[in-house]
């Protein structure tokens, strides 16, 4: 391990690539995260009401910005509630096919020359490292 940074550099690095890729696919597509993350999860979990889907989205946002969110996706139409359920609109199905899409493209090109054994590995590490670190927090 001579001659390399610490790891906190390279998670860093990593994070803020990612970070920075999946913000341009967003950006694209004029949405932001939380926009991605409200159309995908209408995309897995069809018909959900607001409250549950504020409650899936509490580690992202608090409610009242969800119910904002979900406000401006209505209008752009990509949303529509009915009986008190949200669903995507089919421009909003469109929408999200597209930007899913593009973020398969850019996790293959992020995961090109990593083996499926190393990437295993990797992640078996990291997990590893977590658990050592929530430990000392306990």
């Amino acid at each position: 391990m001579k001659n390399k940074l610490p790891i906190g550099y390279y998670l860093k690095k990593v994070d803020n690539l990612l970070t920075s890729g999946i913000e341009k696919i967003h950006s694209a597509n004029e949405i932001n995260r939380l926009d991605w993350q409200i159309i995908h999860s209408l995309s897995i979990r069809k018909d959900m009401d607001r409250k549950n889907l504020s409650a899936l989205l509490q580690e992202f946002a608090d409610e009242e910005t969800v119910n904002e969110t979900l406000r401006v996706l209505m209008q752009r139409g990509y949303i529509s509630q009915q009986n008190g359920n949200l669903r995507l609109t089919r421009e909003g199905l469109r929408l999200h096919e597209t930007c899913w899409q593009q973020q398969q493209d850019f996790r293959k090109k992020a995961m090109s020359n990593v083996s499926e054994q190393e990437y295993i590995q990797l992640i078996s590490i990291l997990e590893r490292i977590i658990r050592n670190l929530e430990e000392s927090y306990e």
